[in-house]
């Protein structure tokens, strides 16, 4: 652990041996790791990102984590239904808002006698650290991606996975980065620089905090003090959350101590994953400038969905500048290869001069990325290489305009 985090985090009753906990809900597994208490530095600790500063000390009471995140088992355990997009018993459950989830957790709790919530958003934060076990990672487990999450710089299937296939953080908690995002209690909004103890977050406004990256997000977007905001009511593939419950007698009365888990390997084993073929036919070679202005619509391919866009557009104009925005945040360049900038063909690479300021990873610098033009012109494979952790990336475009 490097000493700027070891003078962040003080070690509150570090050799208190954890209780671990387990039920079952209508044959459905639920699996709580203790997270015991203790204060750190809750933010950016490289202080690159705007949205998760000032560094601010927060003071937790012990509380229980989910060990994996809530599965599409337990769900329709509960529930009764299962709208996931990305079918699988032992895949986290998606595709539901936030209002679905307080009515889950209802209906849980009337069912067990147990009260579980969401996580706040420190508390969320603190586990993903290892709590009092924190070894200073980048990521939730490793400073090896590929180590602890499904994510955008590893997933070939575009997909979510059985929980519990990567490897646990500190603590034994598993995908608290990758695989999906997760739904926090907290509403969204800036941060203090004063001491807190267990904060629940500003008052109500609109949003809601999630956490934790997702299976087709890079690795700027799942580093653990990275901060998204979700509308309650938005629903998508790559969204889900894990429970919490307080630390009371009741709670801890109403389970079993885990002296195993129910989740085993051989449970929650999947093979390994392999790419959907995408072939591609009619390449034109050397493609000109002319032949890449327009409006391109980003999508990828898998075996549950075949190809399946997402809400990124790629906008390169003739007069030589492009933007690459959200399409539900028109307002918002940061997204996708660049922001805005200048793009030119060279070599046979997309070269993209990205503007300084366009909140993403290659700002001011200059990206370029192999292009391939397949279906006649209608379709752009581009490979470009992640500064960062050094993958090799693909992403597929298709002409809108």
């Amino acid at each position: 652990m490097s000493s700027a985090v070891a003078l962040c985090m003080t070690m509150l009753a570090a050799n208190a041996q954890a209780q671990n906990l387990r039920t079952t809900v209508n044959g459905a597994p639920i699996e709580m790791i203790e997270v015991k208490g203790g204060t750190f530095m809750m933010g950016d600790q490289t202080r690159q990102n705007k949205d998760a500063l000032p560094l601010h000390r927060v003071t937790l009471s012990s509380y229980y984590v989910g060990r994996t995140e809530v599965t599409q088992k337990l769900w329709t355990a509960v529930m009764g239904y299962n709208d996931s997009n990305f079918k699988g018993e032992y895949r986290p459950v998606e595709n539901i808002d936030y209002e679905e989830i307080q009515t889950f957790l209802k209906k849980l709790n009337e069912a067990t006698g147990i009260n579980f919530r969401l996580l706040t958003e420190a508390e969320w934060e603190f586990a993903a650290r290892g709590g009092l076990q924190t070894k200073g990672y980048v990521y939730s487990g490793s400073n090896k991606l590929d180590e602890v999450g499904w994510t955008g710089d590893s997933n070939p299937t575009h997909t979510t996975h059985n929980v519990a296939n990567k490897q646990p953080n500190e603590l034994g908690i598993y995908d608290m980065t990758g695989n999906v995002w997760e739904w926090c209690s907290d509403y969204n909004g800036p941060y203090s620089d004063k001491d807190q103890k267990n904060p629940k977050g500003p008052t109500k406004v609109t949003w809601h905090q999630a956490r934790g990256g997702g299976f087709s997000h890079f690795s700027y977007w799942c580093q653990l003090a990275y901060r998204d905001l979700q509308y309650p009511a938005k629903k998508n593939g790559g969204l889900g959350f894990r429970l919490a419950m307080d630390a009371t007698k009741g709670n801890i009365r109403g389970m079993q101590v885990a002296k195993e888990w129910f989740l085993t390997k051989d449970i929650v084993a999947e093979a390994a994953p392999r790419a959907a073929k995408f072939e591609e036919k009619d390449i034109l070679a050397n493609p000109s400038k002319e032949m890449l202005v327009g409006i391109w619509q980003r999508f990828v391919v898998n075996d549950v969905k075949g190809r399946s866009y997402g809400p990124i557009l790629k906008i390169l104009a003739a007069d030589g500048s492009f933007q690459n925005v959200g399409a539900m945040r028109a307002s918002n360049p940061k997204f996708g290869l660049g922001g805005t900038g200048k793009w030119e063909v060279k070599d046979g690479c997309l070269v993209e001069t990205v503007d300084a300021k366009s909140g993403n990873i290659f700002d001011g610098k200059k990206n370029a990325m192999e292009l391939i033009l397949s279906d006649n012109g209608k379709v752009m494979h581009i490979i470009w290489l992640n500064p960062i952790t050094g993958a090799k990336m693909d992403e597929f475009y298709e002409k809108v305009q």
